[in-house]
């Protein structure tokens, strides 16, 4: 396979290197499956710090918990905003099946009411971020049922080599619904996080750069605890870190009743 130079400086311009060597010993289907597959704890709660930056530099900030719960055949994510006031007790709540369709919620306070949201929504962005509701319910995981995978190549991010992951959206369908028609990642196989992700539009055009800074292991499971996502198109970037991490065992279910959402957020011991 040849590589354009104007790829290639770009491509060195961003810190990741594409080498044109297919990774040893792994297949596109092993590498989507150890991500697919990561472990995850039955609960967790932490504060979730937003910073988005448009192309100007300006600058907004936005503070939310986030409550993260795995029960095997259904992972939880909720996630409720305390600051600024004027979005405080905005709610966010998605469940991601095995084995049938994910289920997403929003309540916002000027509505005074719990929307679910259709799948038509998944590729809509999430208040304001360069994160789509999509992007949160899959939780850095690439959906076996969304994506074909393509290709196992390697790059570099930071000076370090990783395997490179390829996958394309299974169908226009669901390219129109993800907001995304490919994508290609550096996947740490330590943590079985990708550190580094290049999605394209349904259009297949260049749209976002997802990167993972800062992965911890939290109740004996590695988590992402600084994470940034630039939309090419716009040049707006989102910046997110945690703080306050911890492993809730025993979580109650209840937190994630999506018809408590308009009650604020829940008490968590």
């Amino acid at each position: 396979m040849r590589y354009p130079l104007k790829s290639l400086l770009a491509a060195a311009a961003l810190g990741c290197i594409v080498a044109p060597v297919a990774a040893q010993n792994d297949t596109p289907g092993s590498l989507a499956q150890l991500v697919a597959k990561r472990a995850a704890n039955e609960g967790r709660v932490g504060t979730m710090h937003f910073a988005l930056k448009n192309k100007a530099g300006k600058t907004r900030s936005r503070t939310a918990i986030m409550v993260h719960s795995d029960q095997g055949s259904t992972e939880k994510v909720a996630i409720f905003f305390t600051k600024p006031t004027m979005i405080a007790d905005t709610a966010f709540l998605s469940y991601n099946h095995v084995a049938k369709d994910d289920q997403n919620w929003l309540f916002l306070p000027a509505t005074k009411r719990v929307r679910r949201l259709p799948v038509s929504e998944r590729g809509d962005y999430f208040m304001g971020t360069d994160l789509t509701y999509g992007d949160l319910q899959d939780n850095f995981k690439f959906g076996l049922d969304d994506w074909t995978f393509t290709e196992v190549s390697k790059g570099s991010i930071g000076g370090k080599s990783y395997p490179m992951l390829k996958g394309k959206a299974r169908n226009a369908k669901k390219a129109a619904q993800m907001g995304y028609s490919s994508f290609k990642a550096l996947i740490d196989k330590t943590t079985g996080f990708p550190v580094y992700i290049e999605f394209a539009d349904k259009d297949g055009d260049p749209l976002k750069r997802v990167r993972v800074y800062d992965i911890e292991k939290v109740g004996g499971v590695h988590t992402a605890m600084r994470f940034s996502a630039h939309n090419i198109q716009t040049g707006h970037t989102t910046e997110v870190h945690f703080t306050g991490m911890r492993y809730v065992p025993g979580l109650r279910q209840s937190v994630f009743d999506p018809n408590s959402l308009a009650d604020g957020l829940p008490k968590i011991k």
